[in-house]
């Protein structure tokens, strides 16, 4: 009896790690085509202004289907999980994420503007590194070796990915630092986002995020940007598609995988968004792909597929 409850444990925990393995490839579609839309969007306003409107616009979205949970709940006859009060401890972590979300949208949008855009991707992108040594030093996580060296060629691949694209400048240290500093925010972001999905759904805990990000950008914007709105229609419809696609989508799609993978596995799967957002651009806006780039992108791909197939892949839910 045993046996056979633990052989149908195995099976459910392959499942859900085999659905929030595709959820997360499939969320890497709209991530990695964000950064094209919002070339397409600078041509009428900023990167902070296109941040700003893609968040209150998902905010909105997001409170509606909040709301649709919360009547589907006074429907039903079980209580949920989220029905039960909030905790401090729970509200303190709801702030904590909230604040990363918008603190490295933030820090990513300035970093663009004091280094070269490859730096910025090539920085911000360290952030599975932080999640293992925060997960490793402050949690007591512990990683098997597969995991370990699928993490260390992912990381190599990206790097290398990046570098050949465009060799550093001394004098934007300033931005490199920001890159940084926004990779050690979204390795804060993804790990409380774990944590939190243990009971909260993706759309609360994304109404919660992408609300953070309004009010924190709604004081600052007309300090750092000329132009708050576009002034066409196309300049509407490239933002408007933008929050649908990326932000509630992919975002949502992301936060949902947190439910069923580690956060260490899925800071490594996002390793791959800067070189799918280069494919898009060969594809729109005919930036060609060097063999040597679509060599990373197979070693980064390997890498992936070794932490995704460890142990230390699956979401441990207390």
């Amino acid at each position: 009896m045993t046996a056979k409850l633990e052989l149908s444990q195995q099976q459910l925990s392959k499942t859900s790690t085999l659905i929030g393995t595709a959820s997360l490839f499939v969320a890497l579609i709209p991530i990695s085509l964000a950064p094209v839309l919002v070339k397409l969007c600078e041509r009428e306003i900023g990167a902070n202004a296109v941040a700003f409107h893609r968040a209150w616009i998902a905010t909105i979205i997001f409170g509606l289907l909040s709301g649709l949970e919360a009547f589907g709940r006074q429907k039903s006859d079980e209580q949920s999980i989220e029905q039960k009060p909030l905790m401090k401890e729970e509200l303190a972590l709801f702030l904590l994420m909230g604040t990363a979300g918008a603190t490295y949208s933030i820090l990513w949008a300035w970093s663009v503007t004091q280094t070269n855009v490859t730096n910025a991707a090539l920085f911000s992108n360290m952030n599975s590194l932080f999640v293992g040594l925060a997960g490793y030093f402050l949690l007591g996580w512990r990683f098997d070796r597969r995991f370990i060296v699928g993490m260390v060629i992912a990381m190599g691949g990206a790097i290398a990915f990046e570098l050949n694209r465009e060799q550093f400048v001394t004098d934007q240290i300033l931005g490199d630092g920001l890159a940084l500093l926004t990779a050690i925010f979204i390795a804060m972001y993804l790990m409380l986002v774990e944590h939190l999905r243990n009971r909260f759904s993706t759309a609360t805990i994304m109404l919660c995020r992408c609300g953070a990000t309004t009010m924190f950008l709604l004081p600052v914007l007309p300090l750092v940007e000329d132009r708050l709105f576009p002034y066409t229609w196309m300049g509407w419809f490239f933002i408007i598609f933008q929050a649908i696609f990326c932000q509630v989508f992919g975002q949502a799609l992301v936060a949902y995988s947190l439910s069923k993978l580690s956060s260490g596995v899925v800071a490594v799967t996002l390793l791959l968004e800067p070189v799918l957002a280069s494919f898009f651009a060969w594809i729109i806006f005919n930036e060609k792909l060097s063999f040597y780039e679509w060599v990373a992108f197979v070693v980064i791909l390997f890498g992936i597929y070794l932490a995704q197939s460890s142990q230390s892949a699956v979401k441990t839910t207390k």
